[in-house]
């Protein structure tokens, strides 16, 4: 029997329902008392004497009214929580204070593949050691967020947090434990990033040398094999490297890109390869996951491959074959399953040939070759790219700027672009900050590497550095100070402050003045 008794509030109203089941013999197997309402789940009875009790608790002084009921309101509420906690993506463990499971939700039992076999009333430390964490919070009454911790019994990998629970009076009376598999986690940080959706089609060509080798390039992205993609700095490498992903079987899993110059040979090893925790100092709690392991089941996009050490080409190349990774500071091999795609602008043979490049490694990157031509190798793309770049700049910049003049794009055209497409996007930019009018015109296509002439490279050789520099800025300020009267436009043609403009003109002893 389950009922509710609503009735008003006086003393001795629980004795009183008490004497009554104690007249009949009647086992309580739970009471809840909250203000006005009596909650009682009694054992089973027989609907006689069901009636009999029923009708003298009637009879009982402030009562007004009872009802029969489902669930009692503690059941009730684990009810809710089961729901709650068995819809979100995250595991749920809970234990008493002493370690013992009172709850875990299905996606614990999935993420963690426990066996069938209920293990609530166990002990933590018996039923899942590795969950040491939980055990940790239980010890100190810490919380600890994000830690990754390893399960040598299953051989896997979870994100874990764990924080204490506490009683009313602030005591700790059990402990959670929130546990998210690998697999979320590398989820998460794909949402996170925002990683552009590149596709061939974002690849801005016209050209024949580019349809082919989006042909070609559209063909190897079905395959595993690694990709090793050739060309000057600012040709798009990093473009290509995308687009292949997402054409790929892998285009639902992450895309990690690094740029191995960018990053101290020391610190790209332990973002490569990760760590466990305790190898050094100031290494992360629960030690961390490489970009090997993130990247498992997507692609890795290691960015000038050329620049790395001696010692990384080894590892790397052990990698390669062996498809596993050893954290620094572990032990245990992991298994991974990430395609890579690596991209240099280094002339690869010749530094086989110095020995600054493993062989082995070379021919285990460069299984599928991919060279993007500069761009003065596809000059008909200029205009078209010209075009695009002020499109997607002025939408970005408030400006009445409205077009590029014929003049402008013929300028454009017979430049070699040593800084490749990029290069073309910062002369666009800058146009569109200089021009005074409704249109980009030759005058305000400004192409710095015009300005040095060969006789002063040679005057400069016989200097040191600094001053080479010095009197290589001082050229540049003189000869844009020819075109524009005042320092602000002189900033915005240089890309500089206003107030930078203004130091480095005292600084040369410069004046429009002077200069004029």
């Amino acid at each position: 029997m389950k009922i509710c008794i609503e009735n008003k509030d006086r003393h001795g109203l629980v004795y009183d329902i008490s004497k009554i089941l104690l007249k009949y013999n009647v086992n309580i197997i739970s009471m809840e008392v909250i203000k006005n309402t009596t909650y009682l789940e009694t054992e089973a009875l027989s609907y006689k004497g069901e009636q009999k009790i029923l009708s003298e608790l009637h009879e009982l002084s402030g009562i007004v009214q009872i009802k029969s009921i489902m669930l009692m309101p503690h059941n009730e509420k684990y009810q809710q929580m089961d729901i709650v906690f068995n819809t979100i993506n995250e595991g749920i463990i809970i234990t008493d204070k002493n370690g013992n499971i009172i709850y875990i939700n299905k996606v614990a039992v999935k993420i963690l593949k426990i066996p069938n076999d209920d293990i609530l009333g166990q002990n933590i430390s018996k039923a899942l050691p590795f969950c040491k964490l939980l055990l940790k919070t239980l010890q100190t009454g810490k919380k600890y967020l994000h830690h990754e911790v390893y399960a040598e019994e299953y051989d896997n990998h979870y994100m874990v947090s764990s924080q204490p629970l506490l009683d009313e009076n602030n005591n700790l009376s059990g402990g959670v434990a929130v546990i998210r598999d690998m697999e979320t986690v590398r989820q998460i940080y794909q949402k996170i990033t925002g990683q552009p959706s590149i596709s061939f089609k974002d690849i801005i060509h016209q050209s024949d040398i580019m349809e082919k080798l989006i042909l070609s390039a559209q063909h190897y992205a079905s395959s595993n094999s690694t990709i090793l993609i050739r060309g000057e700095t600012g040709s798009g490498k990093e473009l290509f490297a995308r687009a292949i992903h997402n054409a790929s079987p892998r285009h639902d899993n992450i895309f990690l890109a690094i740029n191995c110059t960018a990053i101290p040979d020391t610190l790209l090893e332990s973002e490569l390869f990760g760590y466990e925790e305790g190898t050094f100092t100031g290494a992360n709690k629960g030690g961390k996951l490489g970009l090997f392991e993130l990247a498992s089941g997507g692609t890795l996009f290691l960015d000038e491959i050329g620049d790395i050490s001696s010692t990384l080409q080894a590892k790397l190349l052990r990698v390669l074959q062996e498809h596993r990774v050893r954290r620094i500071g572990g032990n245990r091999e992991i298994p991974i399953n990430v395609r890579i795609i690596s991209a240099t602008n280094c002339n690869l043979e010749q530094m086989v040939k110095d020995g600054l490049f493993r062989q082995d490694l070379y021919y285990r990157l460069n299984v599928i070759p991919l060279y993007l031509p500069p761009l003065r190798e596809r000059k008909e793309d200029i205009r078209l790219l010209a075009n695009y770049l002020f499109q997607s700049t002025v939408n970005n910049i408030n400006t009445s700027i409205k077009s590029i003049s014929q003049e402008a794009f013929e300028k454009l055209t017979n430049y070699d672009y040593p800084g490749n497409v990029r290069e073309l996007s910062n002369i666009i930019e800058r146009a569109i900050n200089v021009a005074q009018g409704s249109q980009i015109t030759a005058e305000d296509i400004i192409l710095f590497n015009q300005m040095q002439s060969a006789h002063d490279l040679n005057e400069y050789s016989t200097l040191n550095l600094d001053e080479a520099l010095r009197r290589t800025e001082k050229n540049i300020l003189q000869q844009a100070m020819k075109k524009f009267s005042s320092s602000r436009k002189l900033g915005a043609a240089l890309g500089l402050s206003h107030t930078s403009v203004i130091r480095k003109m005292k600084e040369h002893n410069l004046s429009f003045d002077k200069n004029n």
